[in-house]
């Protein structure tokens, strides 16, 4: 079932120029989707048609059957949340507990009932033992985590990620990322992740390519990096895994693993063939 559908959407910030041209594409309920593209592509602002910071002028969106537009955006946006590229531009609370309680709050949540929501979800993304920290106190990716909880509170159908991990160190983007797919195995929850980070492409469902605002591949992660070549022309890059999988093809040599050390295996067993 789709549960959003995107259909010839076109969107300018200007006349002289589109950003979005005659896009259509949809997004299965259940899956995690990530988009990709250069800068400039067009992502970021799909997105924000998504959720509906921008108005659909041209074409139509539609979320679970609605429409996305003025007088439907109050429930389009009790289907959804987003997670914003800088996590310290996302703090309400003075602590992390009101902070993941501040979305409840504006539901009018009784207060005994709040409490053990904001537990449930402050340890699903790992951070109970931090209920009471100033979210100043946090490092980026435990920042994006508190971001997180106070969406997942919120029990959302979609969760958009807006280049969420690209301003997190290495250990952060780890956790987020890995948090992100946990996510995903629940499968009443939709993910969109808009992102420049290839290996996160690995572990979704769909990844949906933009080049300059229109779109240029909708397919399985596998299939996208199988044209790596109509990647490069478009200034993307591709998987380490993928480069490694393409440079024994040229040796004419196919490997089927999915990760290094399936490779490794698969490259022994063949040579003991021999």
């Amino acid at each position: 079932m789709s549960l959003i559908e995107v259909k010839n959407v076109s969107y300018a910030y200007n006349e002289n120029k589109k950003v979005i041209d005659d896009v259509s594409f949809n997004i299965e309920q259940g899956t995690y989707v990530t988009i990709i593209g250069h800068n400039g592509s067009g992502k970021s602002t799909m997105a924000k048609l998504i959720v509906g910071l921008l108005p659909v002028k041209e074409g139509e969106i539609t979320v679970d059957g609605i429409t996305v537009n003025e007088e439907n955006i109050g429930k389009i946006r009790t289907k959804m949340g987003i997670v914003f590229q800088n996590p310290d531009n996302q703090f309400i609370g003075s602590t992390v507990k009101d902070d993941i309680a501040f979305g409840l709050e504006n539901k009018q949540v009784e207060s005994k009932d709040m409490e053990a929501i904001v537990e449930e979800y402050a340890e699903k993304v790992g951070l109970t033992s931090f209920l009471e920290y100033e979210p100043q106190n946090l490092s980026g990716g435990q920042k994006q985590r508190v971001a997180i909880a106070g969406i997942l509170a919120m029990r959302p159908d979609i969760i958009i990620f807006d280049e969420a991990t690209s301003m997190l160190d290495p250990k952060g983007k780890k956790e987020i990322k890995k948090l992100m797919y946990d996510l995903s195995q629940d499968k009443d929850i939709t993910i969109i992740s808009i992102t420049h980070d290839i290996e996160e492409v690995l572990q979704s469902d769909d990844c949906i390519v933009l080049n300059k605002g229109r779109l240029f591949m909708h397919e399985k992660p596998d299939k996208v990096f199988a044209n790596a070549e109509k990647l490069r022309e478009i200034d993307l890059d591709v998987p380490f895994i993928e480069k490694v999988r393409e440079a024994f093809r040229k040796n004419k040599i196919k490997l089927k693993a999915d990760d290094l050390e399936g490779m490794v295996k698969e490259l022994c067993r063949s040579g003991s063939k021999h």
